[in-house]
């Protein structure tokens, strides 16, 4: 069997965990698959994989031929789109997003690229966790925290502005606040892991305001929907809510004064980020998104 083949197939098992997954990615049958990594385990004198009847793991001998083996790979695939930049972007890509820009916006944008390019699967996975792109065998991640780390290279993808509001419900029993410090005075909805206050920027300059409520949800849109319910005050990312604004559901509070935001960025394992389908896919995000990349 030729090599690079069995390492492109090695190289999808070890993404995905699974040989049925891996083939039905490729094309292949699982016992071609599996023929195909017990070939690299012979010709390399070590086992790669850990296998049972559940699951598939890296062996540390594994983990550290399948980095080796995934910047060979991205390297002849960015050497073949160089030669021939109109070749088309082809295999399959591991994404990772959060879950709320996940369901509510990433859905359209991924549909787009695919039918951009028609020989290219994805496999997208949405978790708040902080996933290890190495470790893990993903191309691609969506962030909207830290987006640094050895051995990552991120672009921006847009700005997240946060817009504060709540439930007319709410506000009829509770009044409307004139000031961030008049928060202190509310129940606010935050996030099981947030910090317990709120920054702000306005005409009196920057502030930060200690916020208190009896409820908090690790999920932002549970937490929405618990505003539109009248349980309180929430700060959000924008695109959450505006077709609430639109409905009326929710009330946008304090306009004169910003909220601290921040971005979204894509990042890729450094030894990828020059592959053909991570720069095609980062560009249409970022085009879509509004950032220049």
């Amino acid at each position: 069997m030729d090599r690079l083949t069995s390492m492109a197939v090695f190289s999808r098992v070890a993404s995905t965990r699974s040989f049925s997954g891996a083939a039905r990615e490729l094309g292949i049958s699982q016992a071609t698959a599996s023929k195909h990594v017990q070939m690299l385990e012979g010709w390399l004198g070590t086992r790669l994989l850990n296998r049972t009847t559940r699951r598939v793991s890296l062996t540390e001998a594994g983990e550290s031929f399948f980095v080796q083996c995934s910047r060979i790979l991205e390297e002849m695939e960015a050497a073949r789109s160089t030669a021939k930049p109109e070749a088309p972007v082809r295999g399959s890509m591991r994404i990772t997003a959060p879950v709320v820009f996940g369901s509510t916006r990433l859905g359209p944008l991924v549909v787009d690229f695919m039918h951009l390019h028609p020989e290219l699967s994805l496999n997208i996975e949405l978790s708040d966790r902080s996933v290890d792109l190495v470790e893990e065998g993903f191309d691609l991640a969506i962030r909207t925290g830290p987006a640094e780390g050895p051995g990552l290279t991120a672009w921006p993808l847009m700005s997240l502005n946060h817009v504060l509001c709540a439930a007319p419900s709410y506000l009829a029993k509770h009044g409307v606040p004139r000031s961030p410090a008049e928060l202190q005075g509310h129940h606010c909805i935050a996030g099981t892991d947030a910090p317990a206050s709120w920054q702000f920027s306005g005409p009196e300059g920057d502030t930060e305001v200690p916020i208190y409520g009896r409820l908090q949800v690790n999920n932002a849109m549970l937490r929405r929907d618990a505003a539109r319910a009248g349980a309180g005050i929430l700060l959000c990312a924008d695109y959450l809510v505006e077709e609430d604004f639109a409905s009326g559901h929710l009330v946008r509070l304090l306009p004169e004064y910003k909220p601290a935001g921040g971005a979204l960025h894509a990042v890729s394992p450094a030894y990828r980020a020059t592959s053909a389908k991570v720069r095609n896919l980062v560009s249409h995000l970022a085009a879509q998104l509004g950032a220049a990349v």
